[in-house]
């Protein structure tokens, strides 16, 4: 399934994007924009299956979007994002067919409970139709396939019988706009097909019965020789050979047999870890054993620790594998990023990110800027500081900016245009907007009034 989130304000739109753990809803793919009117043209060029707006936006509001939606008969599924005082426009809204609306500051807990209840009534519509909305996780599957010192994951995917037992094909192939892509995933419905974005290209996993209707719909598309699951040297054959033009052989995977290196992983002795990888990794000298080594400690990074993400992994498993120099080092950062997390408190954690907030209001400050600040990923980020605080992080960042714009507004004769940018809001009217929420009223209300309470107190 694929989710489309819409809002005027670029942190939001990031901090949404990273709020929860989409594949675990069945979510191969989260786009975002701040421009209402480039959404319209996204969901014309690729429809997604869930629509998530704000309901007030400049030029095109939420209500547009639904309208356009509907003109376009697009089976997407619309939720609102809506402030209190918009709360009747929300409830016209679902009146008038939106799924769903959450208020603002939005709540985890409150966007899980939307998903789960979006992608049920998704699902529930694609099984009338013979298709199934379960949640997946085919690349924890296919790492595991990969995997020489665990088990076929096989609870990591829909069961259904004889799965593993049929022949498969790996895929490659580089949609050339939002119409190839929109033919390449109506190629690939149902359950046993995985399909994956690793900018440049789309990868993959179909049914060897299904390359036929998918060449028809997509004459561009690159196969792998068939395998089966159940088969795991298959697997790994088909893959080392398709993607990287490697021929690999049972004794290639021996010096796997006996790495306690990654129980190391798992158990979270990272200093233990790194320098036990490091030792390995600089005495292998065929590239191919170098990329099957770093294969099976991602794997288990990856199936043991929610904070490497399936996107970060993704890339580093069809984009920089590769070159098993620059793959090795990614390796490694994320087990000292691991590791660094794991001195430090929970208080320093929110101490540096609060400290580096402070100093960077004038800034986009995107979860992925925050992340890499204390060594957390943009999705664990999120979840962690509202467990720690109680707050959103957005709510935190917005509360200082706002803070800052006051002192500005009473301490110079700066136009609200210039401070507005000051504090990291590019567009002075969403500024106007979020600040009368929080004061009550506008900045230049609130300039006079202080400048009235000066005159009187002096």
């Amino acid at each position: 399934m694929k989710v489309l989130i819409v809002d005027d304000g670029h942190y939001i739109v990031e901090y949404l994007k990273h709020l929860l753990d989409w594949r675990k809803f069945g979510v191969e793919q989260v786009e975002t924009t701040t421009n209402s009117i480039e959404a319209k043209g996204m969901l014309e060029q690729s429809p997604a299956d869930i629509l998530i707006t704000d309901i007030r936006m400049p030029e095109v509001s939420g209500i547009d979007l639904l309208e356009h939606v509907k003109a376009l008969e697009l089976k997407t599924k619309v939720i609102f994002l809506s402030g209190y005082s918009e709360f009747e426009y929300a409830q016209k809204a679902v009146r008038l067919g939106a799924f769903d609306y959450l208020l603002k500051p939005v709540d985890k807990e409150d966007m899980e409970k939307a998903i789960k209840n979006v992608t049920k009534a998704i699902g529930d519509n694609r099984l009338e139709n013979g298709h199934s909305g379960k949640a997946q996780d085919g690349l924890g599957y296919l790492l595991s396939a990969l995997s020489v010192n665990s088990p076929l994951k096989q609870e990591l995917i829909p069961a259904h019988s004889g799965f593993e037992q049929k022949p498969m094909r790996f895929f490659k192939a580089a949609p050339a706009d939002g119409q190839a892509e929109m033919k390449l995933r109506g190629s690939l419905k149902g359950n046993d097909a995985f399909i994956w974005e690793a900018p440049p290209v789309w990868v993959g996993i179909v049914p060897d019965t299904e390359t036929e209707q998918l060449e028809a719909a997509f004459p561009s598309v690159g196969w792998s020789e068939p395998f089966q699951f159940i088969h795991k040297q298959s697997v790994r054959h088909s893959f080392y050979q398709f993607f990287y033009q490697e021929e690999v052989e049972p004794a290639d995977f021996a010096m796997l047999h006996n790495a306690d290196e990654f129980s190391k992983l798992e158990s979270r002795e990272w200093e233990c870890a790194r320098q036990k990888i490091q030792k390995r990794f600089t005495h292998l000298t065929v590239k191919k054993q170098k990329m099957i080594y770093l294969v099976e400690a991602v794997h288990h990074l990856y199936l043991t620790h929610d904070k490497v993400s399936a996107e970060e992994v993704l890339d580093w498993l069809f984009q920089r594998l590769e070159h098993p120099a620059v793959a090795y080092e990614f390796v490694i950062l994320i087990i000292s990023r691991l590791g660094r997390e794991a001195d430090l408190s929970n208080e320093d954690i929110i101490d540096n990110i609060r400290t580096y907030i402070t100093g960077h209001l004038d800034e986009a400050l995107s979860l992925e800027d925050l992340g890499r600040i204390v060594h957390l990923h943009p999705v664990y980020l999120s979840k962690f500081y509202k467990q720690e605080t109680g707050e959103n992080l957005s709510s935190y960042i917005s509360s200082k900016r706002l803070e800052r714009a006051s002192r500005l507004l009473t301490g110079s004769n700066l136009h609200v245009a210039d401070i507005s940018h000051m504090v990291g809001y590019k567009k002075s009217q969403y500024f106007i907007k979020l600040f009368k929420e929080q004061y009550g009223v506008t900045p230049q209300q609130y300039r006079k009034k202080q400048m009235k309470v000066s005159r009187i107190n002096s």
